[in-house]
C-alpha cells in the first residue's frame, strides 16, 4: 500500500465515523479524532511509513496547535504547523473556526508560529455531510474521487482569513476550498523525489504558502525553498530518539500540544 493509500484509508475512517456520530445524534471532538487518526496510521504504515508521534500532557486550550514534520530518504525535513477543526454535525458548520482569544486571532496567531518555525501553517478540516447535498469539489488524478476523501481534508490560511471578513463557517461556503489531505502525500501528483519535497510542491501549488507571502521579499513562492532543511528541530530530535518530554518544547509555545513526524521508508 503506497503512502496516499495508507492517508486514504485513514480519511475514510474518520468519514464513517462522524457519519456514525451524525446518525447518533454525537458530536465528536477534534482531540478524539486526532487520536485515533495518528494510532490508524501508525498501524497502517508497515514497511512504508513510519509514524513518531507526542502529545504534552497539560490541559488542552481552545485551538492546541498540531505539527507534522515529513522526512525521507533525501535527509530534508519539511514542516507543517496545523489547527484541526471539526464540522458541528447538527449545524454543518465550522463552529470555533474563527476562534480569538486576547492574544488575537487563531489563524494569525499559526501563520506567526509558522513563520517563526519556518514551516508551512494549514487547517486540517474533520468533515463529513450528506452525499445527495453535495458533490465532490477536487477532482482527483491519481485516485477515484471519492467523498470519504474529506474526512480529513486540508483548508488553506489565507482562505480563513478570507471568511473571517464575513464569519462564514458553513460547510456550504467552504467545501470549494477543501483539498484532500492524501495529496501530500501523492506521490504521482506534485513531484519532488521524496516526501518532504512533494509536500513543499503540494503547498506552492495549492495556495498554503499564500499567507506566508505577505512576509516574504520578493513576493515569490521560489523563497519557500529554504522551508525544506537538513534538520529537524532540537524537539523533534528528541521525540525521534525517544526522550522528548514537555520540558524540551519551548515554554513560550504554549500552543504546540501535538507533534507527529511522518518518515517515508526507502
Amino acid at each position: 500500500m503506497n503512502i496516499d493509500e495508507i492517508l486514504i484509508k485513514n480519511s475514510n475512517w474518520a468519514w464513517n465515523k462522524l457519519r456514525e456520530a451524525r446518525k447518533l445524534g454525537f458530536q465528536l471532538g477534534e482531540e478524539s479524532i486526532t487520536d485515533f487518526l495518528i494510532l490508524n496510521i501508525k498501524k497502517l504504515g508497515g514497511t512504508k511509513l513510519i509514524v513518531e508521534s507526542f502529545t504534552r500532557h497539560k490541559e488542552s486550550v481552545n485551538g492546541a496547535d498540531w505539527e507534522w514534520w515529513f522526512t525521507g530518504p533525501s535527509g530534508k525535513w519539511l514542516g507543517m504547523r496545523i489547527q484541526a477543526k471539526v464540522l458541528k454535525l447538527d449545524s454543518e458548520k465550522y463552529e470555533h473556526l474563527h476562534h480569538h482569544n486576547k492574544n488575537g486571532k487563531q489563524v494569525d496567531l499559526l501563520v506567526q508560529d509558522a513563520i517563526r518555525g519556518n514551516m508551512v501553517p494549514t487547517y486540517c478540516m474533520y468533515t463529513n455531510w450528506d452525499p445527495s447535498k453535495y458533490d465532490t469539489p477536487w477532482k482527483c488524478k491519481t485516485h477515484k474521487t471519492s467523498v470519504r476523501h474529506y474526512g480529513t481534508a486540508l483548508l488553506s490560511t489565507s482562505k480563513v482569513r478570507q471568511l473571517q471578513a464575513t464569519k462564514e463557517t458553513r460547510l456550504s461556503m467552504i467545501i470549494n476550498s477543501l483539498r484532500p489531505m492524501h495529496c501530500i502525500f501523492c506521490c504521482s501528483g506534485h513531484g519532488g523525489t521524496d516526501l518532504p519535497s512533494r509536500a513543499l510542491n503540494y503547498a506552492k501549488s495549492t495556495g498554503l504558502l499564500d499567507s506566508m507571502m505577505d512576509n516574504a521579499e520578493p513576493k515569490n513562492s521560489d523563497n519557500f525553498e529554504v522551508l525544506l532543511r537538513d534538520r529537524p528541530p532540537f524537539y523533534v530530535e528528541q521525540l525521534l530518539e525517544g526522550g522528548l518530554e514537555d520540558s524540551f518544547i519551548d515554554v513560550n509555545d504554549q500552543r504546540l500540544k501535538t507533534i507527529t513526524v511522518f518518515i517515508e521508508a526507502e
